[in-house]
């Protein structure tokens, strides 16, 4: 009977910790959405009762970039809560030197919005890691997403990845105000954001960038740049034999 006892506690116990994890993002969400949900409310509100069309407009545009934050949000906490669910894909050869060009170039039009030199530095020659081309461009584009948005207008942000033997390793680097060190070892805890950075978010982008490191065996450090003051984000992975799969 021992091996069937040990088989039911320990279904049981995933059960528990995936009951666990729904509960945590419910509650997550219920907590998260509320915000973005009232100003799109508010604003909405503004748009029906006044006569002035260029208020009108300013509000609307204020309801669709609300909109457009709690679309975001839910992507991000759906992303996060597939991969706590433990749902690993099938890891293969992916290019991260290709996978880095193609997320720059997706966010190349929200650099040039606020006039900022956005930079690659990539080689053509592959740069193999063993993983998922969908969680590693996930990845990618919180780093460089953050990257843009927190960096000022007419600022440095510069995406490279470059063959590390015996792995390949992958850096954010920007120009915003960076962060003390209090805040840099509280990067990564869910819903954790800098103060006084001006901008909106969610706090979920660094959680999302260590858990897709952590389920390719990669090790992700960030440290103040110098001489910007920036932040510097890299991402180290190991040869693709020693990748966990």
């Amino acid at each position: 009977m021992q091996p069937m006892l040990q088989a039911l506690n320990d279904l049981l116990g995933r059960i528990g910790a995936l009951m666990e994890g729904e509960r945590r993002f419910t509650a997550d969400a219920a907590h998260e959405l509320r915000t973005p949900v009232a100003a799109i409310r508010m604003q909405a509100q503004v748009a029906l009762g006044e006569s002035d069309d260029a208020l009108r407009r300013q509000a609307l545009a204020a309801t669709v970039a609300g909109c457009d934050r709690a679309v975001r949000l839910v992507d991000q906490m759906l992303t996060l809560s597939r991969m706590e669910s433990g749902h690993v894909p099938p890891m293969a050869p992916v290019d991260l030197a290709a996978l880095a060009r193609q997320v720059a170039a997706d966010l190349a039009p929200q650099a040039l919005a606020r006039s900022q030199n956005l930079s690659v530095d990539a080689p053509q020659t592959p740069c193999l890691v063993q993983g998922d081309a969908t969680l590693l461009s996930v990845m990618l584009r919180n780093l460089l997403d953050n990257a843009i948005r927190y960096s000022p207008l007419d600022g440095q942000v510069e995406l490279r990845v470059v063959p590390d033997r015996p792995g390949v390793r992958c850096t954010v680097q920007d120009t915003g105000p960076g962060l003390d060190d209090a805040a840099l070892a509280r990067l990564g805890e869910r819903f954790f954001r800098g103060l006084g950075t001006g901008e909106s978010g969610s706090g979920l982008g660094w959680s999302i960038v260590r858990r897709v490191a952590a389920l390719h065996g990669a090790k992700v450090t960030a440290r103040r740049a110098e001489p910007s003051g920036g932040l510097l984000a890299e991402v180290c992975f190991p040869p693709p034999s020693r990748n966990r799969s």
